[in-house]
């Protein structure tokens, strides 16, 4: 496993199981960090004397902190190498994940989840770069499906503990846990992970150029149909994580046990998914299993939003949960496609390819979120018409990809 992360010479290799493995428990992170809390936020909002709805504003704050660093790590990841930037990150976490469980201000609170994801969003970065470095294209692909599967037991267990944890003690033990957790990563990164990026493959360019490199990467049609296409489809999902404690709990009187489960289900469904396409992308380009996945995803949200329009919040609560079910499953098609698609080519700049195409995301997550409180329709609706227009035009971009793109033979 060692020599494996360390040679570029492994490149035409399958990649290493367990080295995948590990990489999707420190990307975990992030997905536990967002998931584990949501249960607790109508008693964090009673604590701290405010509404659910604002409590529930420290969702896109810690979004705010996986834009901007993980734009940062990708340059640094680049410069001085992969594991470095970890240790950083993962300091940043642990010191921020302290301050929200201690904080009696719902203020400092916005502003240590942002600095938590600050944290949390070099795993993400710096482990797709790693996976870039040593694998080949369908062997990416292969490797993000399974990086998906460790990373996405997290959404699938964290609402479950966070509501267990919410029956043995308050929601600040939640904080305690991530805090932990963010530890283990440290010690995983010492003791496992070891450099994938030779000294020759490094990127000096000057800090003041830093723009102008995110400007010609965002230029190069072989990264930004399958990276921005993909951040819209996948953005859609963080819009789904922000208004779903409000639309089932609130809306449906779904209690925080059962909430869990039906969370839990959405991230089942995105897991299987990435699992099946690692047995089809032996058999299928990558282009087609990414446009089958996004045509999925619009043709889910458009139910839903057909729900929201006819029943509004009196629409059969197992369609709805349905319709969001296929929304999120169809990440396990486009999301490791696209990511293979747009990482293929930039060998000398893959930090910088992994972070921009990370707070793609994050970014449509953000405006999504904005554009909910925009439509003055009710909340199936609501969420509905935001992911249709985000996955419709997400779909609309991955259509752009040159179909004969080649990625079979590059280094």
């Amino acid at each position: 496993m060692t020599n494996l992360s360390r040679n570029q010479d492994t490149t035409k290799k399958p990649y290493p199981t367990v080295w995948i493995m590990l990489l999707g428990l420190i990307v975990a992170v992030g997905p536990l960090t967002i998931d584990t809390y949501l249960p607790a936020l109508p008693s964090m909002a009673k604590d701290f004397g405010v509404t659910t709805a604002f409590i529930a504003n420290s969702v896109p704050a810690y979004f705010v902190g996986l834009v901007v660093g993980q734009l940062f790590y990708g340059p640094l990841s680049d410069r001085i190498g992969r594991i470095t930037p970890l240790y950083i990150g993962m300091a940043v976490y642990v010191i921020a994940s302290v301050v929200c469980a201690t904080t009696s201000n719902e203020y400092m609170l916005f502003v240590a989840r942002t600095v938590q994801a600050l944290g949390a969003c070099v795993g993400s970065v710096v482990t797709r770069a790693m996976i870039r470095d040593t694998l080949h294209p369908k062997e990416m692909a292969k490797a993000f499906s399974l990086m998906t599967l460790v990373m996405g037991i997290a959404p699938i267990l964290a609402p479950s503990l966070g509501a267990l944890l919410l029956k043995i003690s308050d929601w600040r033990t939640i904080f305690w846990f991530l805090a932990g957790f963010g530890v283990l990563n440290i010690v995983i990164t010492k003791l496992f992970l070891h450099e994938t990026l030779d000294e020759k493959n490094r990127n000096h360019f000057p800090i003041s150029q830093l723009l102008t490199q995110y400007g010609e990467l965002l230029k190069d049609k072989r990264f930004n149909y399958p990276a921005i296409g993909a951040g819209l489809l996948m953005g859609s999902m963080f819009v789904y994580i922000s208004a779903a404690p409000e639309l089932i709990m609130e809306g449906y009187g779904v209690t925080a046990q059962h909430f869990s489960w039906i969370f839990g289900m959405n991230a089942a469904g995105f897991i299987g998914l990435t699992q099946v396409n690692q047995f089809l992308v032996n058999h299928f380009r990558l282009v087609m299993l990414l446009r089958f996945g996004a045509l999925l995803q619009v043709i889910s949200s458009g139910c839903l939003l057909t729900l929201g329009l006819m029943f509004g919040t009196n629409a059969w609560l197992p369609l709805v949960l349905a319709s969001i079910f296929f929304c999120i499953a169809g990440l396990g098609l486009t999301q490791p496609n696209a990511g293979a698609i747009a990482l293929t080519f930039q060998k000398h700049r893959a930090g910088m390819a992994s972070a921009l195409q990370g707070s793609l995301n994050f970014i449509v997550g953000i405006f999504g979120g904005l554009m909910l409180n925009l439509f003055p329709v009710n909340a199936v609706a609501k969420l509905g018409l935001t992911m249709f227009i985000l996955m419709s035009l997400g779909c609309l971009l991955v259509w752009q990809i040159d179909k004969n793109l080649d990625v079979a033979n590059v280094d």
